[in-house]
């Protein structure tokens, strides 16, 4: 079941990571508006993907504001959701650069405490 769940997880990331960057591009590099589709598609995953935290959560006993390193993970997430919104959302080429940036920081940190489940 961990195995199933945490691959569902990770896969769940890519994808979401994936979509981001995809959306990033095509709206603020080339320019285009984006489809329907890649306004909804990344909700459901983001969904998915938040569920399979919980789960994950469940399955291994370690919760936020318990365990210090998912406590700083979960920051580290709401951090690269703002960014990234902020990012999709700013018309000054500048300041949208500077919030992928931020939300590329902030998915660095996460990663590393998802590998090394240590905050130092």
């Amino acid at each position: 079941m961990y195995l199933a769940v945490k691959h569902s997880h990770m896969l769940l990331v890519v994808i979401s990571i994936g979509l981001f960057y995809f959306r990033f591009v095509r709206q603020q590099v080339l320019g285009k508006e984006l489809a329907k589709w890649l306004k909804i598609v990344p909700h459901v995953i983001d969904t998915l993907l938040i569920v399979s935290a919980i789960a994950l959560c469940i399955i291994i006993q370690q919760y936020p504001l318990v365990h210090g390193w998912i406590s700083m993970k979960v920051l580290f997430v709401i951090g690269y959701i703002g960014f990234a919104m902020m990012a999709m959302k700013a018309q000054d080429k500048k300041r949208v650069w500077l919030m992928v940036t931020f939300a590329s920081i902030c998915l660095l940190f996460t990663a590393k405490l998802a590998v090394t489940k240590t905050l130092l």
